[in-house]
């Protein structure tokens, strides 16, 4: 971790150790238990093929979303989505290979169509680019955040650090700002993805 990236993290832990109530950290909806699921699954395999890193790069074609785009944006679609980004991360794919893989499981196409795609696939990065479309860069939840999916570091761990640098929190207090700041930047990302699948459609 860079000086710069330490008082990035400082502040904004600061600011969540200051918050009273999760809507002062930001507003967010209530996901379904589906989306949630959905946009857990896609985070992860976002964090593992980020790593780490917060620049943005302009995305190109983004063939696993097309049929999310418009009518095809519901639950179930979610769900079958989700279902098979799993099935490809116990396979043992990460990051990008994951989301070829399970594209692949939902839409099989011959081997010549998925060596295009996977030239001209950009999916993990599509990710990265709402949320932080979605959120600052300086916001605490997605500071947050972006430490738990890109990182292997559970909620009690980062909770640990939080506490380091505000020692009156107790325990639960601190996973509980955790939790917060998860919750708004999942919900947030949720609603970035399907903005941008919605302008697509248009």
């Amino acid at each position: 971790m860079t000086p710069r990236q330490r008082r990035l993290q400082q502040s904004a832990f600061e600011k969540a150790a200051a918050a009273p109530r999760k809507s002062w950290l930001g507003k967010c909806i209530l996901l379904t238990g589906i989306q949630s699921g959905w946009i857990k699954s896609l985070l992860t395999t976002w964090g593992e093929g980020v790593g780490g890193k917060t620049a943005p790069r302009m995305p190109r074609g983004h063939a696993c979303w097309n049929v999310l785009k418009g009518r095809n944006w519901s639950d179930k679609a979610l769900e079958r989505f989700t279902v098979a980004l799993n099935q490809a991360r116990e396979e043992g794919f990460r990051g990008q290979q994951a989301m070829n893989r399970a594209h692949s499981i939902l839409w099989p196409q011959s081997t010549a169509g998925v060596i295009d795609e996977a030239l001209h696939n950009d999916d993990v990065y599509f990710v990265e680019h709402c949320v932080l479309q979605a959120l600052d860069i300086n916001d605490p939840v997605y500071i947050v955040g972006l430490k738990y999916y890109t990182t292997r570091k559970k909620i009690a761990d980062i909770a640990r650090e939080l506490k380091m640098i505000a020692p009156w929190l107790t325990d639960r207090a601190a996973r509980e700002r955790v939790r917060w700041c998860l919750e708004i930047f999942r919900a947030k990302t949720f609603l970035a993805v399907r903005n941008q699948m919605q302008a697509g459609d248009s």
